[in-house]
């Protein structure tokens, strides 16, 4: 049990409702955007964090969740439910590991209060709340406030908090050179919108 009632209400009715389509599609985007942009790549790791919460938004609203994208006017959640409630979307794509739930900077602890949809390779989207994790799972890493593989596990080992799903895995380290880069892609993108011809001779591929 939680006292995160909404919040597990929507998981709930993700679970029931979300459709085998919508399901393929989701899990088809997911693959496509961990092999385009590894996150071996660290800078890459934002991008498709921000791209996982847009997927798992739409997968949300496909079941006619009323919800909001909310990142980037929060640090407290990243998906917008009704009467003010929050969802945080976290993914690891390692399978089964720790997961960063807050970033900070400087000293002081950073509490995670916010209901959590994890999307983890190999297994699915796993709804987690702060009052279903034994203190002791979450932890301060120095830059942020991290849910342990154990703590995570442990949500895993009620099925009742997991809509199975192929969630790809990143790929190894070895393919990172076949990997985009994202600032590389855009900064490549823009100087083409801008014909910038002498900046782009820079590139020998293009």
């Amino acid at each position: 049990m939680t006292r995160f009632t909404s919040e597990r209400r929507v998981f709930d009715r993700l679970k029931a409702d979300c459709s085998s389509t919508a399901q393929g599609q989701y899990e088809e985007a997911v693959a496509t955007l961990l092999e385009r942009y590894n996150t071996t790549i660290h800078e890459n790791r934002f991008v498709v964090g921000g791209a996982v919460e847009v997927f798992t938004y739409a997968l949300l609203r496909s079941v006619g969740i009323d919800c909001k994208l909310y990142s980037d006017q929060s640090s407290a959640g990243d998906i917008l439910l009704p009467r003010d409630r929050k969802l945080s979307i976290k993914g690891s794509f390692r399978g089964i590991a720790s997961v960063k739930l807050l970033n900070k900077m400087g000293g002081g602890w950073r509490k995670w209060d916010t209901a959590t949809l994890f999307v983890i390779s190999g297994t699915g989207i796993v709804f987690g709340a702060p009052d279903m994790v034994d203190p002791g799972n979450i932890q301060d890493t120095g830059d942020g406030t991290t849910l342990t593989a154990n703590g995570l596990r442990g949500l895993i080992g009620d099925a009742d908090n997991v809509i199975p799903m192929k969630i790809a895995c990143k790929p190894p380290t070895e393919m990172t050179g076949f990997s985009h880069k994202v600032s590389t892609a855009l900064a490549r993108q823009i100087l083409f919108e801008t014909h910038a011809d002498k900046l782009l001779s820079a590139f020998p591929s293009v």
